[in-house]
C-alpha cells in the first residue's frame, strides 16, 4: 500500500538525517577580529556584542553571565539540526493493525522568524504494518525535531515524514496545538491565540473514520488520571 505521496524521496531525505545548515563565512567577516579569531565561544562573544549594542551594562550582576546562559539556550534549541530519526525509532515486530495514539506530548520549539519560542501539545497516532515502536520513542522524536528553528506547519510534517520513512506504517497523523511568544509578546500582542497544525499521511488521507478515531483517542487521553 502506498504510504503517502513522495515516500521514496522522503526515505532518501531521512537516510542521513537533516541536511546540515550551511554556515556562511561571509557573515563572519562582519564581526570584529577578536570574535572571528578568538579561542573562546564565538556565539557567546556575539551575544555579548549584541547586549553592548543594545546599551546594556554587560558587567552588571544581572548581565555578567547572560551571554553564557543565552548561548546554552540557543544551542539547546538548535540540537535538532543533527537529529537522525532512525537512531530514535527502535522498532519491534507486531501483528497489530489497530490505531495507536500517543497524546498530550509537551513540546517547545523556536520560531525561525523572530527566534522566540512557541510550545504546547502534540498528539500523534499511527496504524502499524508489521512494526511498532516503543511508546517513549514518539515523544523523543517530537522533542528532537522540535529542537530547531522550524515553523509549526513544517514541524508536524517533518514528524510525520520521519515516522513514515523509518517505521513504514500504513499511515500516521500528527496534530500540534501551540501558543507563540512572537504573537503573544510582540506585534499583535494576543497571548490567548493558539495555532493548530495537522499532518496526515498514508491511509489517514483516505479514511476519514481514522481521523475521527484519532480525535476520540485524544479526548480520552485527556481524561486519564494516574
Amino acid at each position: 500500500m502506498n504510504n503517502g505521496n513522495g515516500n521514496h524521496s522522503m526515505e532518501r531525505k531521512w537516510a542521513n538525517g537533516f541536511e546540515a545548515r550551511a554556515r556562511s563565512k561571509d557573515n563572519l567577516l562582519l564581526l570584529p577580529s577578536f570574535v572571528r579569531e578568538g579561542t573562546g565561544d564565538r556565539l557567546e562573544a556575539i551575544i555579548r556584542l549584541l547586549l553592548a549594542e543594545l546599551g546594556l551594562d554587560i558587567n552588571s550582576q544581572h548581565f555578567r553571565e547572560t551571554p553564557r546562559r543565552v548561548t546554552r539556550y540557543y544551542r539547546e534549541f538548535t540540537m535538532g539540526n543533527r537529529t537522525r530519526p532512525a537512531d530514535i525509532l527502535k522498532t519491534f515486530q507486531s501483528k497489530s493493525s489497530a490505531l495507536i495514539a500517543v497524546s498530550s506530548i509537551d513540546f517547545y520549539s523556536l520560531c525561525p522568524h523572530h527566534l522566540l519560542p512557541y510550545g504546547g501539545k502534540i498528539h500523534f497516532c499511527y496504524v502499524p504494518d508489521g512494526q511498532i515502536v516503543g511508546i517513549s520513542k514518539i515523544p523523543r522524536l517530537v522533542h528532537a525535531l522540535a529542537a530547531r528553528p522550524v515553523v509549526q506547519e513544517d514541524l508536524v510534517a517533518d514528524i510525520a515524514d520521519a515516522f513514515m520513512s523509518v517505521v513504514k506504517p500504513l499511515g500516521c497523523a500528527v496534530k500540534a496545538i501551540a501558543k507563540h511568544d512572537c504573537v503573544a509578546a510582540r506585534g499583535v500582542k494576543c497571548p490567548s491565540v493558539t495555532m493548530t497544525a495537522v499532518a496526515r499521511r498514508g491511509i489517514f488521507l483516505d479514511k476519514e473514520s481514522l481521523s475521527r478515531e484519532f480525535e476520540e483517542a485524544i479526548a480520552e487521553g485527556a481524561t486519564c488520571v494516574r
